[in-house]
């Protein structure tokens, strides 16, 4: 019987890993899928699988594989998608994270013009814990809109900058003192950004860091999915949404369909859609 040949795996940055049948089994299991329906899953995506297939071949598969299957399930395995479809700029990013937060026990504030020693800032969130010991932290948002790409050592060394202005700013009586720094994002941290960050005492609240509680759990462990990850969701749905500042998809459940209505401008089949794939997701 000849052995069949290693199969090599193109990541998002280019660079390459040997195909993991249990990494794919893992995240499926993680989004919900039962483990027939993960099973059925792996065994088509195994029996299709090429050398130098792509991680986002992969992912498009299982997602589609998935969707035949448990809608809810796929919704969830897509998560990482539904944050990097919230659009081109950071301002919906922040104000997902401030909303995270804030379920969190956090007073959230966003884009704030504060005063440091040298210049004015715009920090993209400030939070400040409402249980405990009382912190005051200044939150950097890095929102990434395309695979492959990860915070790197400048974003860690321009958000320490900016925290040691605004402190020294207080000190001088121009503003109000922090007491931690973080850095959130939608991607990985690089090593020396990790390493840096972990010299300095700041956090780093990313995809995957720190390991056990990164921002996808944070965000499946109490289901505040972005309203990007439904399937009904156009670029004109999304808009509408988000003036209605509608964020996660629980709001479409927690609301009743005449407030979503005039909050939104949508139409009852539009909305009744939505309504039904967020109470599939939750």
């Amino acid at each position: 019987m000849r052995e069949r040949l290693a199969i090599r795996v193109v990541k998002a940055d280019g660079s390459t890993e040997e195909f993991q049948p249990q990494k794919i089994m893992r995240t499926m299991r993680k989004a919900g899928a039962s483990k027939e329906v993960a099973n059925r899953v792996l065994k088509e995506i195994e029996g299709a699988a090429y050398d130098g297939i792509t991680t986002r071949e992969i992912l498009k598969r299982v997602k589609a594989l998935l969707q035949k299957e448990e809608l809810h399930t796929a919704m969830r395995y897509d998560l990482k998608g539904a944050i990097m479809r919230m659009g081109p700029a950071g301002f919906a990013f922040e104000t997902f994270i401030s909303e995270i937060l804030s379920n969190y026990g956090y007073k959230t504030k966003v884009r704030s013009i504060l005063q440091g020693r040298c210049v004015q800032h715009e920090v993209d969130v400030v939070a400040e814990s409402t249980s405990g010991a009382a912190r005051r932290c200044l939150i950097e948002c890095k929102y990434h809109n395309m695979p492959g790409l990860s915070v790197d050592l400048k974003d860690v060394l321009y958000t320490y900058a900016r925290f040691l202005d605004l402190n020294e700013g207080s000190d001088l009586g121009k503003g109000e003192r922090f007491d931690e720094v973080w850095l959130v994002s939608n991607t990985h941290p690089s090593p020396d950004a990790t390493k840096y960050a972990s010299c300095r005492g700041m956090k780093l609240l990313c995809w995957g860091c720190p390991k056990g509680g990164g921002l996808e759990e944070l965000i499946t462990e109490k289901k505040l999915y972005p309203v990007t990850i439904l399937r009904s969701v156009d670029k004109m749905t999304l808009n509408n949404l988000f003036l209605a500042d509608l964020m996660l998809a629980k709001d479409l459940v927690t609301h009743d369909m005449n407030y979503l209505r005039e909050k939104t401008k949508l139409s009852e089949d539009k909305l009744g859609k939505l309504v039904f794939e967020a109470k599939q997701l939750m």
